[in-house]
């Protein structure tokens, strides 16, 4: 049984995470945190250079990003959803800088491990506000009732039209999630999803990440252990946050196989960002 005082969710939002895949505007940082984690992107994403617009799995090299994935709230969250044991399969770091022709086609996070499960759901969590204009998260309610569905691997801004997907009764119109910083979206792994490129001046920057109970039982990639505990033979398991500098954590994840992109020219992006599963 959840203890009251862990209640962050709604009745109404569990029952749209069932009903809709999703549950949006979840307060989670106070006004303070969104300024020290934004604060801490700024200085990581300048040591790295280039202008980086996404890094996969920064809570292994980055203190800021173990404990924004870590926040309790955020895992008060999870507890009502998930039950007290809690997994950290990934986390995922996104840039959007302003003005930038970049947009996210329709995908499915659960594409890539034909994960279906809806007790593996992953969190958008804004350091800046999300509004259309800045090319805010885009859903489509109920579409997690579809089930794995195929991916165009297009540049194509409009893919789910191209895929039939529109068409079919038992879905709804995208709805565009508009949020204040420090929000939270909750997302089942089906839900069909995408962004539009931002045309503000401004950047949109957001933290993303997965969660799984220990049914998961095997993963891709090592799993970190967040709340409570169960079997660990089945996972590379990793248990405490990094300690390195700034210095040396840009040192290890470059040294890694970890996805990391950069900022592309008009031209390039207009080839590449459609195909990239990015949100």
């Amino acid at each position: 049984m959840i203890k009251d005082d862990l209640s962050v969710l709604t009745e109404q939002q569990l029952a749209d995470y069932e009903e809709l895949g999703f549950a949006h505007s979840i307060p989670i940082l106070t006004e303070r945190e969104v300024h020290h984690y934004a604060a801490e992107v700024e200085r990581t994403c300048r040591a790295l250079g280039d202008r980086v617009t996404r890094l996969d799995a920064a809570h292994f090299f980055f203190r800021w990003a173990w404990d924004l994935s870590t926040h309790p709230r955020l895992l008060d969250c999870m507890e009502q959803l998930l039950g007290p044991n809690i997994l950290l399969k990934s986390t995922r770091l996104f840039y959007k800088y302003g003005r930038s022709p970049s947009f996210v086609g329709w995908h499915q996070d659960g594409i890539t491990e034909k994960l279906i499960d809806p007790h593996v759901p992953a969190i958008w969590l804004g350091l800046t506000a999300a509004s259309v204009e800045n090319g805010c998260l885009r859903v489509v309610p109920r579409s997690h009732r579809l089930g794995l569905v195929r991916h165009a691997n297009r540049p194509d801004s409009d893919n789910l039209t191209a895929q039939g997907l529109t068409a079919q009764a038992e879905i709804d119109s995208p709805q565009d999630l508009v949020m204040r910083p420090g929000e939270m979206i909750l997302l089942h792994p089906l839900v069909l999803h995408a962004s539009n490129p931002n045309q503000s001046a401004e950047p949109r920057i957001s933290f993303t990440a997965t969660y799984a109970t220990p049914a998961l039982r095997s993963s891709r990639t090592a799993i970190a252990w967040v709340r409570g505990d169960g079997p660990r033979d089945c996972f590379e398991i990793v248990d405490k946050p990094p300690e390195a500098s700034l210095e040396n954590a840009v040192a290890a994840y470059r040294a890694r196989n970890y996805q990391m992109l950069y900022c592309q020219t008009p031209s390039q992006q207009a080839a590449t960002s459609g195909i990239r599963h990015e949100i």
